[in-house]
């Protein structure tokens, strides 16, 4: 739903002093505005231009040059496109409002719709580009010591680092994020997603005990107090992969079981398929092949029939999709999908193909193939190093040594404990 649009639309028409029945004078009620502002009603493309008109004409605020679209109208058809999942569309228009907001003498305008327009390069998987933007964000005298802009651009950077493979890197930024963060005393939702970018990319480095401290102590106690269902939600979510990659199963299962009794469909299709998606691949590194895990790996797959999704994602399906087929013992069909992931594997970070490698190398390994496995499990290894996941790289390798000794009942693909 258009939640992006609604909460911009609420933004600047109390910034201009406008009831919602004012705004929607006589063409939209009063609860057609209040629909379209908490999220409940998608706008049609007049509707957005007219709605622009109408907040534009307010008497003291900015206008247009002629013939030219104006700030608000720019800013509601990125926010627009952001929710209907059209990044490339949602930064075209983010890029034009930053150059109006420039216009107009309003920096931190300019700074938040930058900020956008990064972050729909990292929903696009435009790894290095994000990065760029998000350091020139980072370094903006607007993103001073103390101002809360700047842990936001270091959040951005921990996660397209992460996205890109390069772990420690991920890991430096995410803590600055929450010192950073800490000190600007952020709201409850900005420090959540703090802390969830964090144990990510401490868990992603093999740094466990300090993602599963951050999770116990700090975290949760912000999760049980907030009442944003989605917030808990994508929180819970990030405390269920942190247990399971330190390989606590039963605390993975149990908080990715409360993650997904919040996060909804209705509420927001693309996240309940991302966490699908994840909590399907996590519930299969460490071995449940049950009706949970095929359940999670449905819903996945039926919204990305919905969704959309770039090849990354269809990817992580099959991959997926590939491990279940393995652990039910079938591993010619596993080799067959797996197989056509690592083909595929320079649209995955380092880790992924790492993680790809792996498991394909077991199946390979059970079906006797043995010297074909070997060599996938070394590169799965110079994979995870090359994405500074060390302890997943050491697991690899003592999978080759097993694997070359011919060792090949040792094989797993249980990589929680990595």
């Amino acid at each position: 739903m258009g939640k992006t649009f609604g909460k911009r639309l609420q933004t600047v028409r109390t910034d201009r002093r406008l009831t919602q029945a004012e705004l929607g004078g006589d063409v939209f009620g009063a609860r057609d505005i209040s629909a379209l502002e908490k999220g409940r009603r998608e706008p049609t493309g007049g509707a957005v231009r007219l709605l622009a008109e109408r907040l534009t004409a307010v008497q003291g605020y900015p206008q247009p040059q002629p013939g030219a679209d104006s700030r608000t109208f720019l800013e509601f058809s990125a926010a627009q496109a952001w929710d209907e999942r059209d990044y490339r569309t949602a930064r075209r228009y983010c890029r034009l409002a930053a150059d109006a907001a420039l216009a107009e003498g309003d920096p931190t305008g300019w700074w938040e719709l930058t900020f956008l327009s990064a972050a729909c390069l990292r929903r696009l998987h435009q790894y290095t580009e994000c990065m760029a933007e998000a350091e020139m964000l980072a370094r903006h005298p607007l993103a001073a010591e103390g101002q809360p802009l700047r842990p936001q651009a270091e959040t951005l950077l921990a996660t397209a680092c992460q996205g890109a493979g390069r772990l420690p890197e991920a890991v430096s930024h995410a803590r600055r994020a929450l010192e950073l963060g800490l000190s600007a005393r952020l709201d409850t939702a900005a420090l959540i997603e703090v802390y969830q970018a964090l144990t990510a990319a401490l868990s992603e480095r093999g740094l466990q005990d300090e993602a599963w401290g951050h999770c116990q102590t700090l975290l949760i106690p912000l999760l049980e107090a907030t009442g944003d269902r989605q917030v808990a939600g994508k929180g819970y979510w990030a405390v269920g992969n942190v247990a399971f990659r330190r390989g606590d199963v039963a605390a993975g299962v149990r908080h990715h079981t409360r993650a997904g009794s919040l996060l909804t469909p209705d509420a927001d299709l693309e996240v309940w398929a991302a966490f699908n998606r994840a909590s399907a691949a996590m519930r299969l590194a460490e071995g449940l092949h049950d009706a949970a895990t095929l359940e999670c790996m449905r819903h996945a797959e039926t919204a990305l029939e919905v969704v959309g999704g770039g090849e990354e994602e269809s990817l992580s399906l099959l991959h997926s999709r590939g491990r279940w087929l393995q652990l039910g013992g079938n591993h010619v069909s596993a080799v067959r999908a797996l197989g056509e992931v690592y083909d595929r594997r320079e649209a995955l970070s380092p880790q992924d193909a790492g993680e790809t490698a792996l498991h394909l190398a077991i199946s390979l390994s059970a079906l006797g193939r043995s010297r074909e496995a070997v060599d996938l499990l070394d590169k799965s290894a110079d994979s995870f190093v090359t994405a500074g996941a060390l302890d997943r790289a050491a697991h690899a390798g003592r999978l080759a040594t097993q694997a070359r000794t011919g060792n090949a009942v040792g094989l797993t693909g249980r990589t929680g404990t990595w």
